[in-house]
């Protein structure tokens, strides 16, 4: 647990995750705000109130929780805390109904896997994982309030700004601090790691059903201009160097990019079949991260004119042009 600037306050969560913890965030002025919750488990609940008493701000003081997105490690306890509390819970209202159709999201994921090469055991081992993850370690929180993008969230003497970052999921949430320069970021930006932006299954037409990656990288494009001298996110160390981390980011997914046209350069290959080129030891529910970003990087080198898609035999294959 640690200060980054007045008022702001770092809790570090445990998740049964390989990131290990996640940060969330505690605004001590009026009304005691909550930024992300960890999930829900006796651990992460007894390691929150016992920094919170530290803090001299117990539990039942909070009064407001902000969900930066809907993924169990950011609001899998809110309504937990919410039940104790009474604080209200706000979210965006596109992973709002993300997190309520999730069952609708494996049923509509599970032949995408399919058409794209992944084999059975991996695809049923993927979803398993998802659904036993969700269903243990979150509860879907159902009275709660919208934020919108560029909404003012106000405390007695400071006040954030929420900005709409789609990509990692569709209602990602940044909280600006403009008067500090601090941006709480979710899983926009990382120190350590590169987001991955999750397939959406929502684009329209042929070719690769994903335009996450894209949304991510605009959403990277759309927060360039602000003006931030420390970074608080969702897992990991803040970030100073808020111009030298875009950059970063942007950098890797060219890199990525040029790595998969190597890849289709010894020929088709389905989207599972470049993954697992490109990330061999992927495993359950690795496999789907993997088959995710690569189907969001053919989405962009199939806009470009870069690759060519064709189905054969019910499956999905991607060569260059």
């Amino acid at each position: 647990m640690e200060e980054r600037t007045g008022g702001i306050h770092s809790i570090s969560l445990p998740v049964p995750f390989p990131v290990g913890t996640v940060n969330v965030y505690l605004v001590d002025e009026e009304p005691i705000t909550l930024i992300d919750t960890g999930v829900k488990s006796d651990d992460s609940l007894r390691v929150l109130k016992d920094s919170l008493g530290e803090l001299g701000c117990p539990i039942d003081s909070i009064r407001r929780i902000l969900i930066t997105h809907g993924h169990v490690d950011h609001y899998g306890q809110a309504k937990r805390i919410s039940a104790i509390s009474g604080a209200q819970i706000f979210i965006h209202k596109n992973d709002f109904q993300r997190i309520r159709s999730m069952d609708q999201f494996w049923e509509n994921l599970a032949p995408v896997l399919r058409q794209n090469g992944t084999p059975r055991d991996s695809l049923e081992g993927a979803i398993d994982y998802m659904k036993s993850a969700v269903r243990s370690l979150a509860e879907p929180p159902d009275d709660v309030c919208f934020i919108q993008d560029g909404d003012e969230i106000c405390f007695e003497d400071l006040a954030l700004r929420s900005i709409l970052c789609p990509g990692h999921s569709p209602g990602l949430l940044c909280f600006y601090l403009e008067k500090k320069g601090i941006l709480i970021s979710g899983d926009h930006l990382l120190s350590e790691i590169s987001p991955n932006p999750i397939m959406d299954l929502k684009s329209e037409g042929a070719g690769p059903p994903s335009t996450s990656l894209k949304k991510y990288l605009d959403s990277i494009e759309k927060i360039r201009g602000l003006e931030v001298s420390l970074v608080l996110p969702g897992h990991g160390e803040p970030i100073q160097g808020f111009p030298g981390a875009l950059t970063k980011i942007l950098s890797h997914h060219e890199q990525r990019l040029s790595n998969l046209l190597s890849v289709l350069s010894m020929g088709e290959k389905t989207a599972y079949e470049i993954s697992t080129a490109l990330f061999p030891k992927a495993r359950h529910f690795e496999v789907f991260l993997g088959v995710s970003e690569v189907l969001g990087h053919l989405r962009i080198l199939l806009d470009e004119g870069r690759i060519a898609w064709r189905s054969k035999n019910g499956l999905d294959y991607y060569a260059r042009t």
